[in-house]
């Protein structure tokens, strides 16, 4: 028998054992690959991100559908099928485009896994912790910040928190690690810090106007919010039953402010100890966390979102 033949009775054979199969089992695999999708994105807020995050891909989906459609209900009439299926490809392909040259104005992140971190950037300990479920830092002097939001000026800095040991601090504007805002949040009051050139001035909870009228439970978690608007902060913190027990306005100071420089040995001393004036303007940036020496907290459901259309009274 020709070679030919044969190989065509063998694909023949093959397709009428295999499509049958394909049919039969095709939705199964399909349920499976749903179902395991669902499980890893049920985790409290992560399938109204998730759904958000992949619009494009999900918008994708949609016209391909609509083409296969397209296909089955003009099967009779191959022209027609062909017309139809090129302008609804065409139309998709322009949506598609547009969307995704649109800056994306929001980002999200559990950080209830191991590889949530290759966006942020830093020093010290931040990493995830498998008894919490969420990342802990540690160890960090100057922090670690979202490096994919460094050009944003004004948005919403949101993440649930738990302090194991003394305070957490919360980085609302960033331009680098050495130049940046930073609210140090205490069970007592938030300890605002302002860093610049590597330098450090602070202002007591008393002084900025930021004393809690109730301790917040070490051990515990939170959620904090942080409606950054130029210089103004507004911060307001939930508890476990999405009660607001801190809500407050602070100001980013303006004008110039100094900061203790560090005695040095020798002739070096006598040039830099003293006082370092810098002027403020710090209306841009990015956000992040830090704790240093044996600070230590656990955050996660990390949430950086552009303001335009939140409504900070929320």
């Amino acid at each position: 028998m020709d070679p030919i033949h044969i190989y065509t009775n063998i694909g023949a054979a093959f397709g009428t054992i295999a499509l049958p199969l394909f049919k039969t089992f095709a939705p199964l695999f399909v349920l499976m690959i749903l179902v395991k999708i669902f499980e890893v994105k049920t985790k409290e807020r992560e399938v109204q991100y998730f759904l958000r995050k992949n619009k494009f891909e999900f918008f994708t989906l949609i016209f391909t559908v609509a083409g296969l459609a397209v296909s089955y209900f003009f099967v009779d009439s191959p022209n027609l099928s062909f017309l139809v299926g090129t302008v609804a490809a065409f139309i998709g392909a322009v949506v598609l485009i547009y969307l995704k040259t649109r800056e994306k104005d929001f980002f999200f992140s559990s950080l209830q896994d191991s590889t949530h971190k290759e966006d942020w950037m830093g020093d010290g300990t931040f990493q995830y912790d498998r008894v919490y479920k969420g990342y802990c830092i540690t160890q960090s002097t100057s922090g670690f910040i979202f490096s994919k939001s460094l050009t944003w000026s004004d948005y919403v800095l949101e993440s649930e928190f738990k302090i194991l040991k003394t305070s957490l601090g919360v980085t609302v504007r960033a331009t680098d690690l050495s130049n940046l805002v930073m609210l140090q949040i205490f069970e007592n009051g938030i300890k605002p810090h302002i860093r610049v050139n590597g330098f450090w001035q602070w202002w007591t909870p008393e002084e900025s106007g930021l004393l809690f009228k109730k301790k917040l439970n070490l051990d515990q978690w939170y959620r904090g919010r942080f409606y950054c608007n130029k210089r103004s902060v507004r911060i307001k913190i939930y508890n476990l039953q999405n009660q607001i027990v801190f809500d407050r306005d602070w100001q980013i100071p303006t004008g110039t402010v100094s900061v203790k420089l560090p005695q040095a040995a020798g002739q070096i001393a006598q040039s830099i100890m003293g006082h370092l004036p810098f002027p403020i303007n710090l209306e841009y940036g990015t956000v992040g966390f830090r704790n240093d020496g044996e600070e230590k907290a656990i955050v996660k459901n990390f949430l950086i979102e552009k303001l335009q259309g939140i409504d900070s009274g929320d």
